[in-house]
């Protein structure tokens, strides 16, 4: 400003001395179009409606269209207007999120950022700024963003084959020999009608068949609740597999709970991970700071939106008063450990209960722990997401034990198997 300044005493200068007319124009057009410029630029940002639209969810692989419309609600137009763009690095695609555009008066222009979720969390995008100007240069206004909008990225949420897992497990509904309740989804054949049958349960094609009413027989069962645990203590895993063996341990977790309740199965979740949003409960003071709340057991596909919600946050929880044992296959010291943990975190859970666990890491006190949650009632799984030296003997005493194993390997180690010629140790 002040070079501009100079520049015009100059020119003033000049037409004094001179005694040029033609500068004493110039010194009005271009004052005029300078006091001009700052005024309309200064307001212009005033009269800009700015909105965006974003998908507040989306999947781990997926890409996402972020668009930004502004609405100018002046009869003048912006000349240019920079905008740009925070993203967070796991949700960039590398191409630039700096932009120029002008817009009318009294009209629209939208521009669109794309997003790419390289991995599960919940993002803030933000703050959006822009910075308007006049064609000459003179001036420049800045908006900020006050506030972010948020991104939930999910987990990946895979199938059953594709976990390496076999297609049909003994999760959820259990048969059983006390009629609970007849389950209208598994047929067992037809029987005379008889006087209360409901007349929903009327098989009218072999009844036209025999000539007589006939109803349909069900199987009678028992559902039962599924509740997966889900192992986060972070010196339970290997130091090399910390980041990835946990991922996985995620999307473990998340296809389990799609696959159940996709059968319409009663599915909830408890973990040792750390919730972000979790403040713990106040009267136990900072003990259970970032303690993830357990979610009961329902179906439904709101439900499942709620665990995969939680499973999108959670996070590795590090137990500060334990040393990190940092060499693989000793046993975690942390009261996170599940062999430490687990006990007083079950203890709600009732006769019948299916309880999957999900974690890297299969020691002789969690096999034990397991044991006595076997000799409560409860069916006991577990699904081991880290290759583990000794494996199939400690799948061996497990099911000695009662306790069915399976083992789920990360995706890359999946198709190294399968080029080698099949899936072993499941």
């Amino acid at each position: 400003m002040f070079d501009f300044f100079a520049l015009l005493l100059v020119l003033f200068l000049m037409a004094v001395f001179l005694r040029l007319d033609w500068i004493y124009y110039l010194i009005y057009v271009v004052g005029g179009i300078w006091a001009f410029s700052h005024w309309q630029t200064r307001r212009s940002l005033n009269s800009l409606m700015v909105r965006r639209r974003l998908p507040t969810r989306a999947f781990t692989g997926e890409t996402v269209d972020a668009e930004v419309v502004l609405h100018n609600t002046s009869l003048l137009p912006i000349p240019w207007l920079r905008i740009q763009e925070s993203v967070p690095l796991n949700l960039q695609t590398g191409e630039s999120y700096r932009l120029v555009a002008s817009v009318g008066g009294r009209s629209k222009a939208t521009r669109t950022f794309r997003l790419f979720c390289h991995r599960r969390g919940y993002y803030a995008l933000g703050p959006l700024r822009l910075n308007a100007g006049d064609l000459f240069g003179f001036a420049q206004s800045a908006w900020e963003e006050q506030e972010k909008p948020h991104l939930t990225v999910y987990p990946k949420v895979l199938t059953l084959e594709q976990l390496g897992l076999p297609s049909r497990l003994p999760f959820g509904i259990l048969r059983s020999r006390q009629r609970i309740f007849m389950d209208p989804t598994r047929m067992a054949g037809v029987r005379p009608y008889a006087s209360g049958d409901s007349m929903r349960h009327i098989h009218w094609r072999a009844s036209a068949h025999d000539d007589t009413l006939l109803v349909k027989k069900f199987q009678p069962s028992m559902a039962l609740t599924t509740m997966i645990v889900l192992d986060l203590d972070q010196f339970s895993y290997p130091p090399r597999e910390r980041l990835g063996g946990s991922e996985w341990a995620v999307v473990v977790a998340a296809s389990l709970a799609s696959h159940i309740i996709g059968q319409r199965q009663e599915t909830g979740l408890i973990t040792n991970g750390l919730d972000p949003f979790s403040d713990g409960d106040a009267n136990q003071g900072d003990a259970n700071q970032g303690d993830a709340h357990p979610i009961p057991g329902m179906n439904g596909q709101g439900h499942l939106m709620g665990i995969l919600e939680l499973l999108a946050r959670i996070e590795l929880r590090r137990d500060p008063d334990a040393e990190d044992p940092m060499e693989e296959g000793l046993l975690s010291p942390s009261r996170f450990a599940l062999h430490n943990w687990l006990p007083s975190h079950v203890n709600g859970l009732g006769w019948g209960t299916t309880l999957i666990l999900v974690t890297p890491h299969i020691s002789d006190p969690l096999l034990w722990s397991l044991h006595a949650l076997n000799r409560r009632g409860l069916n006991v799984q577990v699904v081991a997401v880290v290759r583990q030296p000794g494996f199939e003997k400690v799948s061996n005493q497990a099911e000695a034990m009662g306790i069915h194993v399976h083992q789920a390997l990360w995706e890359s180690d999946l198709a190294q198997l399968g080029q080698q010629g099949g899936f072993h140790g499941i």
